[in-house]
C-alpha cells in the first residue's frame, strides 16, 4: 500500500481533530462545574452535621437560603452560557476558516461500501480516503440507496447520508494518524463490512497520493454503475475520473 513507506502512525494519538478536541474540553469543564455546586453542598451538609447545635441559626436564615440558591445559579447560568456558545462554535455547518478555501470531498454511501471522490484532484477512491492535515475541509453526502449513517469516532463527527438529499459538514486535522470510519445505521446483510480507513498527512505526501493515483485507471459513469451494485469490499480500490460530475448524476437518477 502506497501508506506503508510515505507514513508513521502515531497509536497513542486519540483526538486528531480540532472539533473532537473542543468537544473534550467542553464535556471536562462541564463536569468541573458541576463538581463545584456538588463540593459547596458537601461542604454544607458537613458544616450542619458536624455542628447541630450551633446551626439553629440556619432554619429561618435568609442571607443563608440567598448563599444557597444564588450560588447554584451563577454556576449553572455560567455552564449555560458557556455551553451554547461552544456548541454555535462547533457548528459542523459551519466553516470557522473562512479566509482558507476548503478542500471539496463527496462522499456516496453504497451497499456496502463508500466511494469517495474528490472533484478538484479528479480521483475516486473505495473505503478508503487521504485528508491534510490543518486544511479546512468540506465534505458533501449522499446515498445511493437507504440512509447511512457516516461515523468517524476520533474526529468526533456522526452525520446521515441521504438517498435524493445532499447533507454537508465542515472540520479540519491538527495531528497526522490514522483514523476508522463505520456507518453506525443498520442497512441490511453487508452493515459490518461498511467500514474505511483514513489517513491524516502532510499537504506534500497528500499531494503524492494524489498524483499516485492519477496514474491508476480511469472510471466512467458506466464502469460506476458497476461498482455501486450491491456487495462488499475488503480492500481498497483507486480510479482517476475524467467526469467530475459523478456525484450529481446519482441525484439525477432519483
Amino acid at each position: 500500500m502506497f501508506f506503508k513507506n510515505h507514513i508513521k502512525i502515531i497509536n497513542k494519538i486519540h483526538f486528531l481533530g480540532l472539533n473532537r478536541i473542543l468537544e473534550n474540553k467542553l464535556l471536562l469543564n462541564t463536569i468541573y462545574l458541576v463538581l463545584i455546586i456538588l463540593v459547596f453542598i458537601l461542604i454544607i451538609f458537613n458544616y450542619i452535621y458536624k455542628n447541630k447545635k450551633n446551626t439553629i441559626f440556619l432554619v429561618d436564615s435568609l442571607i443563608i437560603e440567598n448563599i444557597v440558591w444564588i450560588f447554584p445559579t451563577i454556576i449553572i447560568l455560567l455552564l449555560s452560557i458557556y455551553t451554547i456558545k461552544s456548541c454555535f462554535f462547533l457548528n459542523p455547518f459551519k466553516n470557522i476558516y473562512l479566509n482558507i478555501k476548503p478542500l471539496i470531498v463527496e462522499c456516496i454511501s453504497l451497499n456496502w461500501k463508500w466511494c469517495f471522490i474528490f472533484p478538484k484532484q479528479k480521483i475516486l477512491t473505495i473505503n478508503e480516503i487521504c485528508l491534510p492535515i490543518c486544511v479546512p475541509i468540506k465534505i458533501y453526502l449522499l446515498s445511493n440507496n437507504v440512509m447511512n449513517s457516516l461515523c468517524i469516532p476520533k474526529i468526533g463527527y456522526q452525520m446521515y447520508c441521504m438517498n435524493n438529499c445532499i447533507n454537508y459538514f465542515y472540520f479540519i486535522i491538527l495531528k497526522h494518524g490514522l483514523a476508522h470510519g463505520l456507518n453506525t445505521n443498520y442497512n441490511g446483510i453487508g452493515y459490518n463490512y461498511m467500514r474505511f480507513n483514513l489517513f491524516f498527512v502532510i499537504k506534500k505526501t497528500f499531494f503524492e497520493w494524489v498524483k499516485n493515483i492519477n496514474k491508476s485507471l480511469f472510471i466512467n459513469i458506466l464502469f460506476f454503475n458497476k461498482i455501486i451494485k450491491e456487495g462488499y469490499l475488503n480492500f481498497s480500490k483507486f480510479f482517476n475520473i475524467r467526469n467530475n460530475k459523478i456525484f450529481f448524476s446519482i441525484i439525477k437518477k432519483k
